[in-house]
């Protein structure tokens, strides 16, 4: 079945197919396999583009994609090879959202399976996809406003749109279709922000400053590894929102005679923007090659003098009481509020995972708060939004150590977006074109 315009794009989906393989079979992380695949592929750059979107829209919408294919595959896509099913994926993708018409969509996909998986199962592809062409209008989608209507129709497990009315009550869509958008780049600089900025200005980069760090300059789709102050050590790539909680662990000091404790410090973005905000930073991480991440980074951003990298558990901190102006613990979590750069994690988490997380994190906190000396600083962040990790930790935390700390909520320019009554600062992207980063602060009596 194969024809010219399949086989004009062939290698270009071939390299999204491998994505999708590494990232199930592996539980790899899109990104760099992305840039592997691509790098192997030798597309050029309009290929590399279709590569890429193709690979993470089937990556975000992929349990929307499996209901579809559900209506149309004869047995549970359990018992599908994994293989055949991520080809299916593709071409289902293609025909739900993609621009190819339905007949391309599918003999693509075909010769896809053939080439990657064998001809043995090109007819099946062939007849799962005509299939979902046929029928494709008349799906039977439960109702919109329902929990699994709206997670079909914005691609996220039904537990997550639970837990998004939970915490957004009616803004939970917003939040979540805010999630499917591409997040553009965003710089950090080092050094001198405003230079920085009419430095890319004149280079033709589209730059605009942040709303809410003065060192964040977001420069829309770019490539970042094209730009050379990046490459140079004068910007790093960070996200705002990773920005605001450096900038709030910090506070006001500025003077240099501070110390720091970044607990869980990879990859060493706020450990460097610490240091670069004046602080002595101790920066711990459990894993050695992730430890080794950070002393790269600060050696890279010309901070290595300032930031100490130690292989450490947070659980069992190898620092006496008291030893720290500023602890930050960015903690482990489901990490939902980074879904529009790493589309994969809404399918790799689970419900339970959120109690499970919420009780590491709460325990880090304790081991944390012995940390930080009177009238320090103890800064509690999360990358992600759901009630437990956020407002049940630190209400938890408040509970235990209210005799000790008291809620010190920093100034962040625009409006919290949970609640009435939540304590900390919920960045979300469909308000502050962020990720969705929790953070709240403690001072020591």
């Amino acid at each position: 079945m194969t024809t010219a315009a399949s086989g004009e794009g062939l290698e270009s989906r071939r390299a999204a197919y491998q994505v999708l393989r590494r990232v199930h079979a592996d539980e790899a992380w899109a990104g760099p396999v992305v840039d592997t695949a691509l790098r192997r592929a030798r597309l050029d750059a309009r290929d590399r583009g279709f590569a890429t979107n193709l690979a993470y829209e089937t990556l975000r919408w992929e349990g929307t994609l499996d209901w579809a294919l559900s209506t149309v595959v004869t047995r549970s896509l359990d018992q599908v090879e994994p293989e055949v099913l991520d080809v299916l994926r593709l071409g289902a993708w293609q025909l739900l959202y993609g621009a190819s018409p339905d007949r391309a969509a599918v003999a693509t996909a075909v010769d896809v399976a053939r080439v990657e998986v064998g001809a043995r199962v090109t007819g099946f592809v062939n007849g799962v996809l005509r299939n979902l062409a046929r029928t494709k209008d008349r799906l039977p989608w439960p109702p919109e406003d329902s929990d699994d209507g709206i997670a079909l129709r914005t691609g996220y497990a039904p537990w997550i749109v639970t837990e998004a009315h939970r915490r957004f009550a009616g803004d939970a869509v917003a939040l979540l279709e805010a999630g499917n958008a591409p997040p553009g780049v965003t710089l950090r600089a080092v050094g001198d922000a405003e230079g920085l900025h009419n430095e890319l200005r004149d280079a033709g980069y589209p730059v605009r400053p942040g709303a809410l760090a003065p060192e964040a300059l977001r420069i829309g789709g770019t490539d970042p590894g094209a730009v050379p102050a990046v490459a140079e050590g004068r910007a790093v790539v960070q996200d705002e929102a990773s920005m605001v909680v450096a900038r709030a662990a910090a506070g006001d000091r500025r003077d240099g005679s501070w110390s720091a404790l970044d607990v869980a410090a990879a990859p060493g973005g706020k450990t460097t923007h610490l240091a670069q905000l004046g602080g002595r930073v101790a920066s711990a991480e459990l894993r050695p090659s992730r430890a080794r991440m950070i002393a790269e980074a600060a050696q890279r951003l010309g901070l290595s003098e300032r930031v100490m990298v130690v292989t450490a558990d947070g659980l069992r901190p190898p620092w006496g009481a008291a030893s720290f102006d500023v602890v930050l613990l960015d903690a482990p979590c489901t990490g939902l509020g980074i879904v529009r750069r790493r589309p994969e994690l809404r399918w790799r988490r689970h419900r339970d995972d959120v109690g499970r997380l919420a009780r590491l994190q709460g325990d880090l906190l304790d081991r944390a708060a012995d940390l930080v000396r009177p009238g320090g600083t103890l800064l509690y962040s999360v990358c992600t939004w759901t009630h437990g990790e956020t407002v049940g930790v630190v209400d938890g935390f408040l509970a235990m150590h209210g005799d000790r700390f008291d809620l010190d909520p920093p100034a962040v320019a625009g409006a919290p977006v949970a609640g009435a009554g939540d304590p900390g600062v919920q960045l979300a992207p469909h308000v502050h074109d962020t990720d969705g980063m929790y953070l709240c602060r403690f001072r020591r009596r």
